[in-house]
């Protein structure tokens, strides 16, 4: 083993030790620091591990620990263990809210609105509804060639569908764990899934169904926070998983098939380009980021890493750029003239057979708007936002925002080993889409006569 591998398992090690810091100071796995932390050691620690034999700058996977170390420390400025405890003092009164049978309509109602629009998005691209019942990966190979040459119809159903997705899986998420019967389980899943598998199959996109994951976790979580179970797994929960995981696994194949194989019969070809994509879309991102800050580091601090690839880098625009790749559809919106596409790079990280990605991470972005300190201060403000909100949920026994921005956390934890969550234009509608439908989930819902001096009464 190179010393430079033994290195970055030694930091990807340290990304847990820091997350499990945090877990003995607040009592609980179940916590925003603790989540980051535990997320991105799996980020780490599992593509150093199964692609052992490809090189890495353990400086990148350094300078991940320490923007976690820095998203981290803002956790121990609030005192967690008076607001567990205010937390079970009003978790009756809390889960009224989530119980409402509104939710449960309105979740619904989404869930096959969105699962129209994708369909009618699809017959807007000249897809006929024949192929897309019964030739989903030559619809889906259809729909990608129109993404990649730049011909794809955008329309309002398109638009509605990126919009609603998430907030249908974060209302699956919530209702689920107060479903009694395992039929209606059942439903509640497939009604939160379908969209994003129909994205997946259909249009080859399969970052709509990953996010929704996490998305719909995060609505599982709330639901228990809101009950004080702050356990991070329960019992049984891991043969769920693995079934899950098996039908993710088949999805993202049929996915990736219509990346050019739909019509290839060569065994041995489909093999190759499924292991090179199931491997660039896994680990690629911590390799593609660390050869980029060991070049980046080498031209500002001439620390002289060789990197595997050449960057085009403007040395003078580091630090400049101001939040044109974090927070894009707001620089649009400003009209800045260095907005760029936020989901994407034009750099290819290529390792042999094995890596093809230009997928580079939020921290990439994070350096490019804002230098490496800011960055680092930008992880620290961004864990402060984190840890104030989620005290603040613990607290009171009506939350509706505070409830919303735990959620999608839970979804910039995710998003950050692609890029940011607040680069997405359609997210800060579907945050304002849920925090509507909470704020009147509120309104109708019934509370019982408490005292006013039992706990706080405030609705943030």
């Amino acid at each position: 083993m190179s010393f430079d591998k033994c290195l970055a398992l030694i930091f990807s090690l340290m990304i847990l030790g820091q997350a499990y810091f945090v877990r003995r100071y607040v009592g609980t796995w179940l916590f925003p620091a603790c989540l980051f932390g535990l997320f991105w050691f799996c980020l780490t620690f599992f593509p150093l591990i199964v692609l052992f034999n490809v090189p890495i700058n353990p400086l990148g996977v350094g300078f991940i620990l320490l923007c976690l170390a820095a998203f981290s420390s803002s956790a121990l400025i609030f005192p967690w263990q008076e607001r567990l405890k205010e937390n079970i003092l009003k978790r009756e009164t809390t889960l009224l809210v989530f119980q409402n049978p509104f939710l449960k309509r309105t979740f619904y109602v989404l869930s096959s609105v969105t699962t129209l629009c994708i369909v009618l998005d699809s017959l807007a691209q000249g897809v006929s509804l024949h192929d897309l019942v019964y030739n989903l990966i030559t619809t889906a190979a259809s729909y990608r060639n129109l993404v990649s040459f730049g011909d794809l119809n955008v329309t309002m159903y398109g638009r509605l569908g990126d919009i609603l997705i998430y907030d249908v899986s974060i209302l699956g998420g919530m209702l689920i764990s107060s479903t009694p019967t395992r039929w209606g389980r059942f439903r509640i899943i497939m009604c939160s899934f379908t969209p994003g598998v129909l994205m997946a199959v259909a249009q080859s996109t399969k970052w709509a169904l990953f996010s929704s994951i996490a998305f719909f976790y995060g609505g599982v979580l709330t639901y228990q926070v809101a009950q004080s179970d702050f356990r991070l797994f329960k019992k049984g929960i891991f043969k769920k998983l693995i079934l899950c995981f098996a039908i993710l696994v088949l999805v993202t194949a049929v996915s990736f098939m219509s990346r050019g194989l739909q019509d290839s019969d060569d065994s041995t070809l489909i093999h190759d380009r499924l292991t090179l994509m199931f491997a660039s879309y896994s680990c690629g991102h911590l390799y593609a980021f660390s050869d980029w800050y060991g070049s980046y580091m080498a031209a500002n601090w001439d620390t002289g890493y060789q990197s595997q690839i050449r960057y085009q880098q403007d040395n003078a625009t580091y630090g400049a750029t101001y939040g044109v790749y974090t927070f894009a559809p707001v620089a649009r919106f400003l009209g800045s003239t260095k907005a760029i596409p936020p989901d994407t790079f034009d750099d290819y990280y290529e390792y042999g057979n094995l890596i093809v990605s230009n997928i580079y991470t939020i921290f990439r972005g994070l350096i490019q708007d804002f230098g490496v300190g800011g960055c680092l201060l930008f992880m620290f403000l961004t864990g402060l936002l984190n840890h104030w909100s989620f005290n603040t949920m613990l607290r009171n026994r009506k939350p509706v925002l505070t409830v919303a921005t735990f959620i999608f956390f839970i979804g910039f934890y995710y998003a950050s080993f692609g890029r940011s969550l607040f680069s997405w234009s359609g997210i800060y509608f579907s945050f304002v889409v849920l925090c509507a439908i909470l704020a009147i989930n509120k309104r109708l819902s019934l509370y019982p006569k408490e005292s006013a001096s039992s706990f706080r009464t405030g609705s943030v």
